[in-house]
This record gives structure tokens, C-alpha cells and sequence, in this order.
């Protein structure tokens, strides 16, 4: 991966507020908010269950005849 691409993709996780980095000369340093990931777990948790959800919904669907 290219220097300018991992940037842009840091710049990407900075901006979301996933991670906060510091320069000190040719380091950069980047730590992760856990508040913030904290969050987009609970997100994703919510996505995952809805998801299954509709999943389990299908295959019955499509495995049980009476429910056509």
C-alpha cells in the first residue's frame, strides 16, 4: 500500500473520530477512541440482529412449505 493511501484512510478513521493521531517529527503515533467504537459496536450489534432476522425470515421461506 502506498504512503498517500494508508494516509487517506487514516485521515477517513480521524475524521469518524475511530482513532486520534500526534506527529512528533517523522512518527506518527494513532490511538483508538473506545467511546466511538464503543458506539459503532452497538450499531453493528443492532445491524447483525435485524440481519438475522431477516435471514431466519427467508430460509423459513424457503424451507417451509407452508409458509408459501
Amino acid at each position: 500500500m502506498t504512503l498517500p493511501s494508508f494516509m487517506k484512510h487514516v485521515r477517513a478513521l480521524e475524521t469518524s473520530g475511530l482513532i486520534r493521531t500526534r506527529k512528533l517529527g517523522r512518527v506518527r503515533t494513532c490511538a483508538l477512541n473506545r467511546e466511538r467504537l464503543a458506539v459503532l459496536d452497538d450499531w453493528l450489534a443492532e445491524q447483525r440482529t435485524l440481519w438475522e432476522s431477516r435471514t431466519d425470515r427467508l430460509e423459513r421461506s424457503v424451507t417451509d412449505p407452508k409458509v408459501n
